[in-house]
């Protein structure tokens, strides 16, 4: 048993012992290299001892914002605050005997340091009893303080803890809430079944999945002010004119992200197998402990599945929510087939919190299996995590799954790294602006008083626009101004040298008006871009609106456009956003593959190509009567 704590850099792919530190100088066996100064940054050695955990296994370990809750476990006893934490065992020590723990430790990953897990209770509120082989999900919700220009927003965080076994074996049946910010145990409650990390998982979306809208173009609340600018322009007829769309013309809200509001928090999702000659699966929905109304209320989803294809038996499971599907994944074993395996459940657009009224309306739920290949065919592949949108799979691929399950042991030499998004699973990006901001910024691009700049296109067309626009929002624009700006000063510092030699009146022209005058004169007016107007006045429209939410922008032949114009001009933002919005196009026109395939193959989409490839070859399997096959 041990309380060593290890980090691994998902970037380099390398180890880090964090856990005890080294002292300054010290070096390990298994660490030629002697640790740098500075290794007890957080605090002293002693003090970083205090609050660290005992030795302990079969504990929860969830994430929070930029630290690790770790609560329980079991471990031979307590260890006082203050004493050496070399591990304790009978073998050193005849009075120590094997105890589950009750305790609450936090890792800070940012200071490298081990904070105080003290915790209170609520009063009428019981402490939750010592347990081990329990689950724990952190929930959050995004909390609007103060009014006005002085309102933050800060985020409210709190952990579940439920089910597991006591030091004798027993299942436990009690569920309690941890509030983070205060540390304090808020709520208790039951769940009447038995429940542990052998069989079921618990996990809770970080963001909420709104699904694509349709919105007016010009909101109710914004209305009278745009009758304003027409009454005072020219007097156009529609509020879409004025926005510069077709009449009638609607805004189109992409599917997105965004933090949970404390007035409708994200539910659980608890998954769970049983039985694996004859697999039973529970899936249940569990309102969040931050719910203001009904927290904990659960609801079956079990009778909700459909589709020839359903989950065997998974051993220890994990899971995630990532955008509208739940993850779940863990090791299969079988007489015939020894792997581990990643499942899909798609919850739908709306996601978690939107699945129970998908389920009332009669909407089934289908799961399909994530198949990387022969990657995870063979070898002992153990844990794993979401990143991202991606699972990162830990084990040893020359081991032996079945012998390792046998003896539970879990490996660490190699990663597997499996792009979801490659499936069509992943998190959309955020909406920077609401929809009322979105509307100002196409009404502000449409009235020409308001431009001082130019982009001339390819095919001749002028589209009129504001330069502080483009500098602020388009970083190559933005470049390229310095870049000129830059020339233009050496030019014009060149030209000012030879006016300010003393004429022979001793008089000079070097003044604040000349200048202003010259730099105002030596600002470009223009610029020329080799791309079609439409593809211009789209992106133009993504620099006011900061989304694509036109028409335009979504038109499958603009869009691929727009995909390989934001690569050509170092747009990330932009990018992703037509990644996104083609991953949709795929979703409803099948016939569109071979434009998204060129589009992801010249934009750099690699997970976007795949997607392609394999929708074009299921269409030709189709088409010609075979059976569907997996490209990988």
């Amino acid at each position: 048993m041990v309380a060593t704590l290890y980090c691994l850099d998902l970037v380099t792919l390398e180890w880090r012992q964090v856990w005890p530190a080294k002292a300054v100088g010290e070096t390990r066996a298994d660490d030629d290299e002697p640790s740098p100064p500075g290794a007890f940054e957080g605090g002293s050695a002693d003090e970083a001892h205090t609050f660290a955990p005992q030795a302990r296994y079969f504990h929860s370990a969830c994430a929070w914002q930029d630290k690790l809750v770790i609560f329980g476990g079991e471990g031979y006893g307590p260890t006082a605050p203050g004493t050496t934490h070399d591990t304790p065992s009978p073998e050193n020590d005849p009075t120590l005997t094997l105890k589950t723990l009750d305790d609450v430790c936090i890792w800070d990953t940012k200071a490298g340091k081990w904070l105080d897990g003290a915790t209170t209770c609520k009063e009428g509120v019981e402490r939750p009893a010592a347990r081990y082989a329990h689950l724990g999900v952190v929930t959050s919700v995004k909390v609007e303080e103060g009014e006005g220009e002085t309102s933050e927003a800060r985020e409210k965080a709190a952990m579940l803890v439920m089910g597991g076994q006591d030091v004798r074996n027993t299942y436990l049946h009690s569920m309690n809430v941890l509030d983070l910010d205060s540390m304090t145990w808020i709520q208790a409650s039951n769940w009447d079944r038995h429940i542990g990390t052998y069989r079921a998982v618990a996990t809770c979306p970080r963001y909420s999945a709104i699904p694509t809208a349709i919105s007016e173009s010009v909101p109710a609340s914004s209305s009278e002010a745009v009758d304003d600018v027409q009454r005072a322009v020219r007097g156009e007829r529609g509020p879409e004119k004025a926005l510069g769309l077709n009449e009638r013309e609607s805004l189109i809200q992409l599917a997105h992200s965004t933090l949970p509001p404390a007035s409708d928090p994200e539910p659980l999702i608890l998954f769970s197998n049983f039985n694996f000659t004859q697999v039973r699966r529970d899936l249940n929905l569990l309102a969040s402990p931050l719910s203001p109304s009904n927290p904990l209320e659960a609801t079956s989803l079990s009778s909700s599945f459909s589709g020839t294809s359903l989950p065997p038996g998974l051993r220890f499971p994990t899971g995630a929510i990532v955008g509208r599907h739940l993850l779940v994944f863990g090791t299969f074993l079988s007489s015939a087939i020894n792997n581990f395996s990643i499942w899909a459940l798609d919850l739908g657009p709306g996601g978690a919190k939107g699945v129970k009224e998908r389920i009332e309306k009669g909407v089934k739920l289908e799961w399909t299996r994530v198949d990387p290949g022969s990657v995870l065919a063979k070898g002992s592949w153990n844990r794993a995590v979401s990143w991202r949108n991606s699972v990162v799979v830990l084990g040893d691929r020359e081991r032996d799954i079945a012998s390792d399950y046998d003896h539970r042991q879990t490996n660490f030499a190699h990663v597997a790294l499996i792009d979801l998004e490659s499936f069509g699973i992943y998190q959309p990006p955020p909406q920077s602006l609401p929809p009322i901001a979105q509307s100002f910024g196409l009404l502000t691009l449409a009235q020409p008083y308001l431009s001082d700049f130019e982009i001339i296109c390819s095919d001749g067309k002028r589209l009129a626009c504001s330069r502080q626009v483009l500098t602020e929002r388009w970083p190559w624009f933005a470049a390229k101004m310095d870049e000129f700006k830059a020339r233009a000063s050496a030019v014009q510092a060149a030209q000012r040298l030879g006016k300010t030699q003393p004429a022979e009146n001793g008089a000079t022209t070097d003044d604040a008006s000349s200048t202003a005058a010259d730099d105002l004169r030596l600002m470009p007016r223009t610029l020329d871009l080799p791309e079609a107007s439409s593809v211009v006045q789209a992106f133009l429209q993504y620099l006011y609106t900061l989304t694509l939410c036109t028409h335009l922008q979504l038109h499958p032949p603009v869009l691929a456009a727009l995909a390989i114009f934001s690569r050509t001009y170092e747009d990330d933002s932009l990018w992703a956003l037509c990644v996104h919005a083609l991953h949709g196009v795929l979703e409803k026109e099948a016939q569109a593959a071979p434009l998204v395939y060129e589009a992801a193959t010249m934009s750099g989409s690699t997970a976007l190509q795949i997607r392609a490839l394999r929708t074009m070859l299921v269409r030709i399997a189709s088409a010609s009567g075979r059976s569907a096959y997996t490209v990988i």
